[in-house]
Formats: C-alpha cells, sequence, structure tokens
C-alpha cells in the first residue's frame, strides 16, 4: 500500500462544518516575531489527562486564558472537558476533579478541540512545562483534526528562572508560593491557567524592566538563559 494511500485512510473524516472552521483557523497568519510583548496575545493553557503517561493516558480538559497588553482578560476564559469512552481511574479524578459523569458526557473531542483552535487563533501559546501539555494537545488534534497547533509554544519554566535568577524553583507551586500567588482551584484546568498567566504577567513585567521589548528577543533571553545553565 502506498504512503499517500495509508495517510488518506487514516486522516480524520470532518463534517463539512468542520472543515470550514479548521481551514478558516489555518488560514491565519502568524503575528510577526518582532511584534512588541505589549501588542503581543498570549494564550496561557493547561491540560488536564488521565495520567502522566505520554504514550497511554488521554487528553481529559482544556482551558485557556488571554493576556494582552500586559492583562489579563479574566472574562474571555475558556474551558471544554473532552467526552471520553470510559471516565479515567478513582484516584486520578481525585487529582483534578472532572467527575466520571462528567467525563462521559463531555463535548465530541473535534467540537472541543475546534473551539479552542478558534480560541488561540494566531496567539503564542504558553505553558508551564509546556512540553507535556503540548504532546496531549498535539496528539489528540492529530487523532480527531488531523493537524497539530501551530505558531511558537513558550514555555514559562524555562523563562522565569532567567528573569528570577536568586530562585530556581521547579515546580509550579515553587514559583507561585514565591510570588505569593493563590490560584483560585489548584489541579483545575482553568484555575491552573489564570495561575500560569499571572506569573507569565510578573514575568513580562520583569522582562521589560530589562530591556526586553519583543516576542523575538524574549526567546532569545530563554535560550542565552538555558545555554548558561549548562
Amino acid at each position: 500500500m502506498s504512503w499517500w494511500r495509508l495517510l488518506a485512510q487514516t486522516r480524520p473524516c470532518l463534517s463539512a462544518t468542520d472543515a470550514q472552521r479548521l481551514a478558516r483557523w489555518r488560514a491565519l497568519k502568524a503575528s510577526a516575531p518582532d511584534t512588541r510583548l505589549d501588542q503581543t496575545r498570549f494564550v496561557v493553557l493547561d491540560t488536564e489527562t488521565s495520567g502522566l503517561d505520554l504514550t497511554k493516558d488521554q487528553l481529559l480538559s482544556i482551558a485557556a486564558v488571554t493576556v494582552c497588553g500586559g492583562v489579563l482578560e479574566v472574562g474571555g476564559s475558556f474551558e471544554r472537558i473532552l467526552e471520553q469512552g470510559a471516565p479515567s481511574s478513582a484516584e486520578n479524578i481525585l487529582i483534578h476533579g472532572i467527575s466520571g459523569s462528567q467525563q462521559l458526557a463531555g463535548v465530541n473531542a473535534s467540537s472541543a478541540l475546534l473551539d479552542f483552535l478558534e480560541y488561540a487563533g494566531n496567539g503564542e501559546l504558553v505553558a508551564f512545562h509546556a512540553g507535556f501539555d503540548r504532546h496531549f494537545l498535539d496528539r489528540a488534534l492529530r487523532r480527531s483534526l488531523g493537524c497539530n497547533t501551530r505558531g511558537r509554544w513558550f514555555d514559562l519554566a524555562l523563562l522565569l528562572p532567567v528573569l528570577v535568577p536568586d530562585y530556581q524553583g521547579q515546580h509550579l507551586d515553587d514559583w507561585l508560593i514565591r510570588f505569593g500567588i493563590t490560584p483560585a482551584q489548584r489541579h483545575s484546568a482553568l484555575g491552573d491557567a489564570a495561575a500560569t498567566a499571572e506569573l507569565l504577567l510578573i514575568a513580562l513585567a520583569r522582562a521589560q524592566a530589562r530591556g526586553i521589548a519583543t516576542f523575538r528577543a524574549l526567546r532569545k533571553c530563554v535560550r542565552q538563559g538555558m545555554w548558561l545553565q549548562h
């Protein structure tokens, strides 16, 4: 069997409406890397999963908030629980609080993921330990929509130690304690996204105080910081 035929067989079959929604998102242009930080739209996200196994566990929920112009736009938050064929374990539910009935009654994966793509638009995606969230989100996107997230992911866990060199926290809780941030609901996707966004605002303020004015310069700051720590 040819590679192209195999690809066609494994590509998700989308309704005409969903295909149009996906096409509109694909048509969005990425923001210029020299866009000023105070004009950049950051989409700060968090996910909840059925566990930590990157090969077997599933994406359960996605939540996000927007930071733009130095302001956290709390009123425009995003949250979806994805429909599951079977609920995750009781131990897992104790962590994130998404009940078995909520998982079974969640939003169809394709619809939930399209909703997220439309919310994110061409914003810059930000997470704490972003590789984890990106893995589960991109895998769900490939399965349901045949695409990956676009744009430039930004890992706040890499940026904060560069801007706050006197403190080397490893976990989100470490940095929340460092800056006295109390999440509304820890280990819920929306609560963690909002808390991460508060950390982003602190990081952006410190970056701009150092004369780091553009998104390109911010990424360069992270790369240089990682090099210096090795």
